[in-house]
């Protein structure tokens, strides 16, 4: 999982809580920054930005023009739940906490950058990552989590048969075809690597099966449409526990049904069928 220790400005450049206005906006000058932790006796306290300055007189304490009970987020917080957060609280920056000591500070600006690059260009999907991190959060949630994986039937003689502008554009018609199937939010869809794709979902398996089988009829149909046929075939793998487990947990039963579901997806293939479910029991 993305953790924003490895996106944060450290060390932290702060305020005291008596330092004048004009002093907190020297340094946001000086290091070309918007905004500052305020600290009282050696504690964050608030947090002072280039706009509450110039809502202030510069003769002014700090204490007087900062923004109190500062929302702060801790090494470990992923990139997402921190722009979550941000979005929330309205906030364009971040102190990072470890141990109780201030250590960073993260910026919308550079974590928004950041998410960016978790999106695939050609498909417009998010990428594994970002799926990894949804799953997650549903199993810490104590509800059960069903991976469906999509393969492409010999995608790599497509390309030499039509080349490989034609081949991306099948993936891009597979990408939005996911993207407006989410059934109101219920099914997160991405693009895991190649050929392959990945949603994950809180439905159950029969009803995820239901909708896979839809997916793959209507690739068959709207590539066909295009000129260049594709059959994609899934597999569906659903678990759960409950949500006391530790984190690593999480990841390691993300993996498991991943991998499950990439294997249903792969039976699948050899025996020509659409869609192969696998129930697995989470330990």
């Amino acid at each position: 999982m993305a953790s924003i220790s490895n996106y944060m400005s450290s060390p932290v450049i702060t305020v005291d809580i008596l330092d004048s206005v004009e002093q907190a906006v020297s340094l946001m000058e000086e290091n070309c920054i918007g905004g500052l932790p305020v600290l009282e006796d050696g504690k964050l306290c608030g947090m002072i930005t280039s706009r509450d300055a110039r809502r202030s007189h510069m003769n002014r304490i700090i204490a007087d023009a900062m923004s109190k009970n500062p929302v702060f987020v801790y090494t470990n917080t992923s990139l997402w739940d921190a722009i979550n957060l941000m979005e929330e609280k309205q906030v364009e920056r971040l102190p990072v906490f470890e141990s109780g000591k201030l250590v960073g500070i993260v910026t919308k600006k550079s974590l928004l950058a950041e998410a960016g690059k978790h999106e695939d260009t050609l498909t417009g999907l998010k990428k594994a990552p970002y799926l990894r991190y949804m799953a997650e959060n549903i199993l810490s949630q104590g509800k059960e989590l069903t991976v469906i994986f999509f393969d492409i039937n010999g995608f790599g003689k497509i390309n030499k048969k039509y080349g490989h502008v034609r081949g991306d554009i099948c993936l891009k018609i597979i990408g939005r075809l996911l993207s407006e199937r989410t059934e109101n939010g219920v099914y997160f869809p991405g693009r895991y690597a190649g050929d392959e794709f990945m949603v994950i979902t809180t439905e159950d398996t029969e009803r995820s099966k239901e909708w896979a089988i839809k997916i793959v009829n209507e690739v068959a149909v709207l590539t066909k449409e295009f000129g260049v046929p594709i059959n994609i075939v899934a597999g569906v793998a659903r678990g759960g526990r409950d949500g006391t487990c530790i984190g690593s947990y999480f990841a390691i039963a993300v993996d498991n049904l991943i991998n499950k579901a990439s294997l249903a997806s792969t039976i699948s293939k050899e025996e020509g069928i659409q869609v192969t479910c696998i129930k697995e029991e989470l330990k």
